[in-house]
């Protein structure tokens, strides 16, 4: 998100590439993003759905969405004009994909238990919340410290009441986070004695979650 995308640097090497390999996906991540109820949901109504929960649109952004059929949901999110129109026009695609869903797509068809999966960014995290094998919350919330995440954390088990085991999936986006000192205090909370944690790094997240293992400078 800090790192302007140098699409003039890029986009000739992208077409080149385009030639002789067809285009997985394109990524976009923000806060700024809500649910709605697939059965109930009308792509016209879009504007509507976004403001009642999020306010007016920000300036220089288009809204476009992504279902997910298994979990019943699509997901209403913002993105800057430019890259609607980048897609659109030098990629020839429309479809862009949020990567809070990412995680939640492999979970539904690995695993029918308890998950809870963070994404850690730099000023903010996405809790995503399945039990027994169905998707009961996906929130994004501002943090300053680590045991902030803890704490929200703490406060979804005792609502939504996990029962064992669960798997806890960190995914860590910005190389920052300290999982030996966040796991070390999770393991003084009773209420999560039975949770299984499994960290992943800023390089793990890059190539599972984003599929992107290479940076150019």
């Amino acid at each position: 998100m800090g790192k302007p995308f140098a699409r003039d640097y890029i986009t000739e090497a992208i077409k080149e590439v385009l030639i002789d390999h067809q285009l997985e996906k394109i990524l976009w991540f923000g806060a700024d993003y809500t649910l709605f109820p697939l059965d109930l949901f009308d792509p016209n109504n879009l504007n509507s759905y976004y403001e009642l929960n999020q306010g007016p649109i920000p300036a220089n952004c288009t809204l476009t969405y992504q279902i997910l059929e298994k979990a019943g949901i699509v997901i209403i999110f913002s993105v800057p004009i430019w890259l609607y129109d980048y897609a659109k026009y030098e990629l020839q695609t429309t479809q862009l994909n949020h990567v809070v869903l990412m995680p939640l797509i492999q979970s539904f068809y690995q695993l029918n238990g308890n998950l809870v999966t963070i994404i850690i960014e730099n000023q903010h995290f996405v809790l995503t919340v399945l039990k027994e094998g169905k998707l009961q919350s996906i929130t994004t919330n501002d943090y300053q410290q680590n045991p902030d995440i803890l704490y929200f954390l703490l406060a979804q088990q005792q609502k939504i009441k996990l029962a064992q085991p669960v798997e806890l999936h960190i995914f860590d986006a910005t190389d920052l986070f300290d999982s030996e000192a966040f796991g070390a205090l999770l393991k003084q909370f009773k209420d999560f004695e039975n949770y299984h944690i499994n960290f992943h790094s800023c390089s793990t997240y890059q190539n599972q979650i984003l599929c992107a293992s290479l940076e150019v400078h």
